[in-house]
């Protein structure tokens, strides 16, 4: 008898999406992943309130929260509304730097992805 494969769960990408480079990275690496796999993710920006997440949640997805950089804009906006992310993310703790708001490449945005997807 074969086994089912088992389905994800989907996920809620909360990202910071601040001004810095860090924070634009986040945001860009969250639509990213929601644009190649929408059946699995699904973005959302921290600025923007967490009415996104309270419909995630009910809707059974999981919550990362992707912060940029230490000043946890995402998590803080979590924590405020007295709700927990299953997952969290730092971008500079992936050694990206926190430098100028255009300092955004590519290969950051992929590395990011990267990690989401191993989160």
């Amino acid at each position: 008898m074969e086994k089912a494969p088992r389905k994800r769960k989907e996920t809620l990408i909360f990202a910071c999406s601040g001004l810095s480079n860090t924070g634009k990275l986040t945001m860009q690496a969250a639509s990213t992943l929601a644009f190649r796999r929408p059946d699995l993710y699904r973005a959302a920006a921290a600025h923007k309130g967490v009415d996104s997440v309270e419909d995630a949640l009910s809707d059974g997805f999981k919550i990362l929260a992707l912060d940029g950089c230490s000043d946890r804009c995402a998590t803080k906006k979590l924590d405020e509304s007295g709700m927990k992310a299953d997952v969290y993310l730092m971008v500079t703790e992936l050694g990206i730097e926190k430098t100028t708001p255009s300092d955004v490449k590519p290969e950051y945005v992929e590395q990011i992805v990267r990690a989401i997807k191993e989160a």
